[in-house]
């Protein structure tokens, strides 16, 4: 779908083994709820990649600024010396057309999930 805005948003996670980020190429979305579900998604991936040995912390701040916002990180069994995971919602301003795409969708979200969803949806209102 093609749209005129001046705001989209991005899901980006990083893998902290590999050592890279992961997101869908040219992925924007109209709202930051959706880069979060997408951010989800990508986190659910990474937990059943890594047999859900990842330990998230659901109780850090949520850090950045709006366009560069990380939302989770968490730790391959918990070993913060480690490199960490991330997951982070990133905006911009675009001033001409592109192309919006639906976000990937999390087949499950916890509670705590749902909360970084709701803290996330807060810091953009």
């Amino acid at each position: 779908m093609k749209t005129k805005t001046s705001m989209v948003y991005q899901a980006k996670a990083g893998d902290g083994v590999k050592k890279k980020g992961l997101k869908r190429s040219n992925t924007f979305f109209n709202t930051p709820e959706e880069a979060v579900s997408e951010a989800m998604a990508l986190k659910e991936k990474m937990d059943t990649l890594y047999k859900n040995e990842i330990q998230w912390e659901y109780n850090e701040e949520i850090t950045g600024p709006l366009n560069k916002m990380k939302i989770l990180k968490g730790y391959l069994g918990g070993d913060k010396k480690s490199s960490a995971f991330y997951l982070q919602i990133m905006s911009s301003k675009l001033e001409e057309e592109f192309s919006v795409v639906s976000p990937i969708k999390p087949k499950n979200m916890s509670t705590s999930d749902k909360k970084v969803l709701k803290q996330v949806k807060k810091l953009f209102a």
